[in-house]
């Protein structure tokens, strides 16, 4: 917005609305209307700014106000000159059908022409109407078909929010759910927060309750999968390709043969986030009405109440009747496949040390040990930890060691005077001054 105004030159000059409101507080200052200090806060100057504007104002006018660069050309601006052999060149028949990048090389090599940017050049081809801006064509996407059966492929992903509204004592639960992509069937349970234990022990209840689902499509958050850059792997100058680093749930499902597909977008994996979208509305209002104030009766009510009432009225037929899960083996523990693990070496003294604490191993497991073997330790999804190496399970015990007895508290239970280090005399040489005092010296 531009307002014109005349200068005492008579000549029209075009002003913002920023510099109108400029002007008519330096005229009011003028006035006496207002101080400048008044005038320095409406306008949100300081006061030595205020001062130069006023001061500039007074001696050429309104025109003081308007920056001094508009209406002037860049200093970067390239000559008419260029610009006009360029665009001779670009009508010529001779190049009328090069593209902005393939004529700026040969405007580049011209006796007559110069270096110029293909950006700059293709600006000037479209003003001057020899080049037309072809539109950006967006990528067509395409909505995947459900598979056709039940347990061919699972989503899964968490939700941090306040599902109680404030009537517990924890502010935030994490909803960890999985949904079937052929029928729409949900599978939930509330956690303190989005974890990796919380969603391997999901992940183990669904696969004791229904099987091994052909593949579960998650995000890409560290406890599925994560890509880090290999050390030691890289040359000078040399950019090295992450390398994906395998999680405790990409291990557990490759030995079950479950494919872990990692979604790229949270658009690729709609259908769960639509999932969050109704529970976030439906589930919080029920469990309102239901009078649910902490995580055990939401989880309750989850598994008795909404997930039967989901299943009966929000649920599909699939395409295939035919159940894709597959049976787990009989030899399988889940806790034993989805633990946590750590690895420690074993000492001289057939000990190590996990977690600040030592272990020692007695000797009747350690007869087939031997030292610098890696002891595995597994965190289970019960929260049992257990200790493996060799191929065997261990039973060590915590080594505690003996605290130090004060030496004097030990000489006196044994009747003996503790010993009190000597203390130099008062005229030793070592409390003797190194500069001589003189005896007439007055104190300060």
């Amino acid at each position: 917005m531009g307002v014109r105004t005349r200068t005492r030159r008579e000549d029209v000059l075009t002003l913002s609305l920023r510099e109108r409101d400029r002007i008519s507080v330096l005229r009011q200052v003028a006035e006496g209307v207002l101080g400048p200090k008044e005038g320095a806060e409406r306008l949100g100057l300081s006061s030595r700014q205020f001062r130069r504007i006023r001061r500039r104002w007074e001696q050429e006018g309104d025109r003081a106000v308007v920056h001094r660069g508009r209406g002037r050309g860049s200093n970067r601006r390239l000559p008419d000159g260029l610009r006009c052999r360029a665009l001779q060149m670009a009508a010529d028949p001779l190049y009328q059908d090069f593209g902005p990048t393939l004529l700026s090389e040969h405007v580049a090599a011209d006796p007559q022409g110069g270096p110029v940017h293909p950006s700059t050049l293709r600006l000037w081809m479209i003003e001057a109407d020899l080049w037309k801006a072809k539109p950006r064509r967006r990528r067509h996407r395409r909505r995947r078909p459900r598979r056709p059966a039940r347990g061919e492929m699972v989503l899964m992903d968490s939700s941090e929010h306040d599902w109680l509204e404030g009537r517990s004592e924890e502010e935030e639960m994490s909803l960890v759910a999985m949904i079937d992509d052929a029928t729409s069937e949900v599978f939930a349970a509330f956690y303190p927060r989005d974890t990796g234990l919380a969603n391997r022990q999901v992940i183990a209840a669904y696969l004791r309750e229904h099987g091994r689902m052909g593949a579960l499509y998650v995000d890409r958050a560290s406890h599925f999968g994560n890509w880090r850059s290999p050390h030691g792997s890289r040359k000078a100058g040399e950019e090295a390709d992450p390398v994906m680093v395998h999680s405790i749930i990409r291990r557990g499902l490759e030995a079950l043969e479950v494919e872990l597909i990692l979604a790229l977008s949270p658009q690729a994996k709609g259908r769960v986030e639509r999932l969050f979208g109704t529970l976030q509305d439906r589930l919080i209002k029920e469990m309102r009405v239901a009078g649910i104030a902490s995580r055990e009766d939401a989880n309750r009510f989850l598994q008795e109440v909404f997930l039967p009432f989901w299943k009966e009225h929000f649920t599909l037929s699939p395409q295939n009747p035919t159940d894709a899960h597959r049976p787990l083996p009989g030899d399988v523990d889940l806790n034993v496949l989805f633990a946590e693990t750590d690895t420690r070496l074993l000492r001289e003294d057939f000990t190590f040390r996990y977690r600040n604490e030592v272990w020692q191993i007695e000797a009747a497991e350690a007869q087939d040990l031997r030292p610098k073997q890696k002891v595995t330790i597994e965190r289970r999804l019960d929260g049992s930890v257990h200790y493996r190496c060799a191929g065997r399970y261990l039973h060590p015990c915590r080594f505690v060691a003996p605290s130090p007895e004060p030496v004097a508290a030990a000489e006196t239970a044994q009747g003996k005077t503790p010993v009190t280090r000597p203390r130099p005399a008062a005229d030793h040489p070592w409390r003797r001054p190194v500069l001589p005092i003189p005896t007439n010296a007055s104190p300060p």
